[in-house]
């Protein structure tokens, strides 16, 4: 069987089709990263408002860091993805709180505590 130009190009593109799909990240992974909050709301409402440099740091390492302007929020720890839920430990207040994630995609994450929800894209 001859191989023509357009079967070349079919083969080539099947086969970065197969690499493509067998490459996997796993939901942390997906989750590390640097992310702008949009909205922190309860039912629909926002609890204030959110400014462009407002973000949460999901670091490689476990930790985390997130500032929110208008709330005087400043905080920081470690984290972890268990069971679709993103955990964070504060070093302050000595807390630990458990998010149940909603979305987390490679733009996307939302999460919820109780009625608060909150709806971040990821930095560009």
């Amino acid at each position: 069987m001859k191989l023509t130009k357009e079967n070349k190009y079919f083969i080539l593109f099947a086969a970065l089709l197969v690499l493509n799909a067998c490459s996997h990240i796993s939901e942390r992974e997906m989750a590390i990263g640097k992310w702008r909050f949009v909205e922190v709301s309860i039912r629909d409402t926002p609890i204030f408002p959110i400014i462009e440099t407002d973000f949460m740091d999901l670091n490689a390492d476990s930790t985390f860091h997130y500032e929110i302007t208008e709330a005087k929020k400043t905080m920081d720890g470690t984290w972890e993805y268990r069971e679709h839920a993103l955990v964070l430990n504060y070093n302050k207040p000595d807390t630990t709180r458990v998010f149940p994630i909603e979305i987390l995609s490679k733009f996307d994450l939302i999460f919820n505590e109780n009625e608060k929800h909150f709806v971040l894209k990821r930095s560009q």
